[in-house]
This record gives C-alpha cells, sequence and structure tokens, in this order.
C-alpha cells in the first residue's frame, strides 16, 4: 500500500491528519499556493498531496505513519506468508496418498470451492452494509481474529498497531476487506501448488466417498454444475458418469471393490478437474473480488483524505480570491488643486498585457493579482534587488496598457521615476496606470494621504501616458 509521495495512500491520509492538527496556514499562504499551481485546480486530492509535501517540515514529532505502516506492512507480509505456507500443507494434507485408499475429492472441494464461495459471499455483504452490520459479518472471518489477536503477541506489542482511532470505521472497513481477498487468495495459490506437485511426483488414485445416499448420477450432476463455466470449452476436464461410477468407494471392514481396484490407473483422471475447480473458483473469482476490494478502498480512501478536519477549510481557501469580505472604509481625500488636471481612474481594467510590481516580489504580484481579479498576459518583478539592466530590459519588453503595482506607504524614489520614464519613452507601451496597493493584512486597501502622495508625484511627471489608480 506504500506509494509515491504525489499519489494518494495511507501514509498520506496519516500524515496531512497529523498536520492539520498543528498548522492549517491561512488565507493568504494557501491562495497564493493554489494560484503557483494552477494546473491542480481542478485536481483538489493532489493540490492536497502536493501542501502535506511543501509544509511537512511543520510536524516535529514523530510521524503516526512511520509507526502505524510498518507494523501494518509487517503483518500483513507476515500472513501473506503464513498462509501461503498454510494453503501448500493444507493441499499436501488433503491429498496425502498412501496407497491403501483412493483420495476423497470431496474433501479438497470443501477447501477448493465451499470456504472459498462462502468468504466471497461474506465479503459481498460486507461491502453492502454498514456499522454494526458490516462488523457482523467479519467476525466469520479468521483474518479478524487474528487482527485482534495481534496486538497482545510480544514481538507486536511495541509496534504501533491499526487502531480505531487512526482511521475512519468506513475506510477500516474497506482496507480489511482488500487484506482478506489478497490473503485468502495466497493460501488458494498454495493449494494449487500443492496439488500440481502431488500430481507431479505421485501416481494418485482419486475417489468419493459420503455417508448420505447420493447417488453417481446426482454427483455427476453436482460436479457437472461446478464445472458450469468451462465444461463446454474444456469437457475432457470433466469426469464423466462412468468415472464417477467407478470412483465411488465404501470403507466396509477396511477393504475396498475389486473394481476400483483394477480402475485405480483411471482414477488419476480427476486432478483436471480439481486444478481447474481451484484456478476458477479459489483464484479466478478471487482475484476479481480483490480487484473490487481494492477499487472500493481507494475510492473510499480518497473520500476520506477530503473529509479529514480541517481539509476543507484548506480547499474553501485554495478556491477563494483573496479578497476582502467587509466593506471598505470611504475616507476623505486631501483636496489638490483644480490648476492641474489629474489623470486618476477609479478602477483598474480586467486584464492587462503586462503588469509589473515595483519592489514585490513574483508571489506578492501573483496574490496581489487573484485579490484584485485581474487576468495578465506577462507579469514580472522590478525594482528592490534589480539592477538597472533588468529593470530595462523588463521596460523593453512591455507593450500595450501597462499596469504598475506600487506600496503606497513608500513614497517614490529616483530610482522608480527612472524606471517609469523607461516606460513612457517605450512607444509600444500605450498607458501606464500606476496601482499603489496597501498591505495585505488590509486586502490592499491604502490609506487616502498615501494615494495623494503619489497622485502628486505623478501628476508631476507631466506624461498623458501615466496614470494613477484610485479605487
Amino acid at each position: 500500500m506504500q506509494t509515491k509521495t504525489n499519489r494518494l495512500s495511507l501514509i498520506s491520509y496519516l500524515d496531512l491528519s497529523q498536520l492539520l492538527e498543528v498548522y492549517r496556514g491561512n488565507h493568504e499562504e494557501n491562495r497564493l499556493f493554489a494560484l503557483k499551481h494552477k494546473s491542480l485546480e481542478k485536481k483538489p486530492t493532489q493540490m492536497l498531496l502536493l501542501w502535506a509535501k511543501e509544509h511537512r517540515f511543520h510536524l516535529t514529532q514523530t510521524l503516526n505513519s512511520k509507526g502505524f505502516f510498518s507494523s501494518l506492512e509487517f503483518t500483513t507480509k507476515m500472513l501473506l506468508s503464513l498462509f501461503f505456507v498454510m494453503g501448500i500443507l493444507t493441499g499436501l494434507g488433503l491429498l496425502s496418498y498412501s496407497g491403501t485408499s483412493p483420495v476423497n475429492i470431496t474433501y479438497y472441494l470443501f477447501f477448493s470451492v465451499v470456504i472459498p464461495l462462502f468468504s466471497m459471499m461474506l465479503t459481498l455483504f460486507t461491502m453492502l452494509s454498514r456499522g454494526g452490520v458490516a462488523e457482523f459479518f467479519s467476525i466469520f472471518s479468521l483474518l479478524h481474529w487474528i487482527d485482534k489477536l495481534m496486538p497482545h503477541l510480544p514481538f507486536i506489542k511495541k509496534k504501533k498497531i491499526f487502531t480505531q482511532e487512526l482511521l475512519p470505521p468506513r475506510l477500516v472497513k474497506w482496507m480489511f476487506m482488500e487484506r482478506l481477498q489478497r490473503i485468502s487468495l495466497m493460501f488458494s495459490i498454495g493449494l494449487l501448488l500443492a496439488l500440481i506437485f502431488v500430481v507431479v511426483v505421485k501416481d494418485i488414485a482419486f475417489g468419493w466417498s459420503t455417508t448420505l445416499n447420493i447417488t453417481p448420477a446426482s454427483f455427476q450432476m453436482f460436479i457437472s454444475n461446478i464445472a458450469i463455466f468451462w465444461r463446454d470449452i474444456l469437457p475432457s476436464t470433466v469426469p464423466s458418469l462412468e468415472l464417477i461410477e467407478m470412483s465411488q468407494y465404501f470403507r466396509l471392514g477396511e477393504r475396498l471393490d475389486i473394481n476400483l481396484v483394477e480402475n485405480a490407473s483411471k482414477l488419476g483422471a480427476w486432478w483436471k478437474f480439481l486444478a481447474l475447480s481451484t484456478l476458477f473458483y479459489a483464484i479466478g473469482m478471487r482475484l476479481l473480488f480483490w480487484f473490487m476490494t481494492h477499487y472500493g478502498y481507494r475510492k473510499i480512501l480518497k473520500k476520506e483524505f477530503r473529509l479529514i478536519k480541517g481539509a476543507d477549510v484548506l480547499l474553501r481557501e485554495f478556491k477563494t480570491p483573496f479578497v476582502s469580505t467587509e466593506a471598505p472604509i470611504v475616507e476623505s481625500h486631501l483636496e489638490i488643486s483644480e490648476e492641474v488636471n489629474l489623470q486618476v481612474e477609479n478602477t483598474a481594467h480586467r486584464s492587462y498585457h503586462t503588469i509589473f510590481g515595483w519592489n514585490f516580489s513574483n508571489d506578492e504580484i501573483l496574490l496581489a493579482n487573484d485579490s484584485k481579479e485581474i487576468k495578465y498576459s506577462y507579469f514580472a518583478s522590478v525594482g528592490g534587488k534589480n539592477s538597472f539592466e533588468e529593470d530595462e530590459k523588463e521596460a523593453k519588453i512591455a507593450s500595450v496598457t501597462v499596469l504598475l503595482y506600487v506600496k503606497s506607504w513608500e513614497p517614490p524614489t529616483m530610482d522608480f521615476i527612472d524606471f517609469l520614464e523607461l516606460l513612457i519613452n517605450n512607444k509600444k507601451v500605450g498607458a501606464v496606470q500606476v496601482y499603489p496597493l496597501g498591505t495585505v493584512g488590509r486586502y490592499y486597501e491604502s490609506d487616502a494621504k498615501d494615494i495623494d502622495v503619489w497622485k502628486r508625484k505623478v501628476q508631476s511627471l507631466r506624461s498623458e501616458k501615466v496614470w494613477v489608480i484610485d479605487d
């Protein structure tokens, strides 16, 4: 069950569950994370997995998944090996042949057909039921009691064994059924290998005997019904009425019928039917049920992964633009002399060809675009640690209408004016809109006095290309 980090697994479920108990980030960080991974916008599960991977360093204590998975993996592998060996030993015991009496096929059919069908029927009932009803059906399984016994074994006590507290009951149910199919499959493979081995190394005479009053014709019908799925394709593998009649025996006075002894060489033909019965019912159908339970387990794991406490908040913050839900406070602006015509826009456009952020990081620009719901073709960070040559190169790339974010509380510097003049001199640029933004904590709301400082500075440039956005 262990998988890569970018694929949903039991480990990633436990890690995210533990991480969300100590750290959930905030709207600003989570929305920015989603904006940086737009390709996963319609893949919430992958988004959560990647978020958990990038923030796992917040977990300073031992991961629950480490002890849990090691114990689960250990016990599952041990049970797979144990049941495989049990299948071989059971097969060898059922097919034990001393030469004095034939091997009774009814014993073998009980383990290769009856028990698997009963087990799969219980699995089906468990799949379709919920809560206590599902728990009731599981108690008929040997694995249920082994899981109950495991925590009390001396070499297991020190490990962190599977508990209801770590995983939701619905996931526990499907994981139990998926493990049950794998373990049962290993037993059946061992049983088939034992049959093949015994047939190869020994000359076995098969027979059938029962205390019930069953005629050879009735038994032949029973055998034919078992072989219904392959009797038309492989008719030679289905015992004939003649073979069934000659292979019936009765133990009276510890002596066998003389006809049984005379036809002993023909009685070995039963092995084909036994092998196909095992292959179809105990292995083939078990594989089908394993695929079903594995698919169901993966589906439930995906659902429960999104239902982890706190995951819904993360997903909501991934999707919700970083905007204030409060009504903006109306502020009175400083009066500007009407002698000069100020070029002011009340709102920003919905989209721009080029967006620059003066002394902004790329992440800050990305979050500001999201908060203001502005689309763009290209954006870049300018000013700050950038050299003049780097800013000059960016200015040459700009075209059409340029949006220029500035920090409203920082007064314009000469470096900023130099960059603004580069944009003004760029013939491809039709207009430059300077957008003073407040702090992230205030959802970019600026003080009126700060905006007026920028208005006065831009007005002093006396350029028809430059506008100030005051929303």
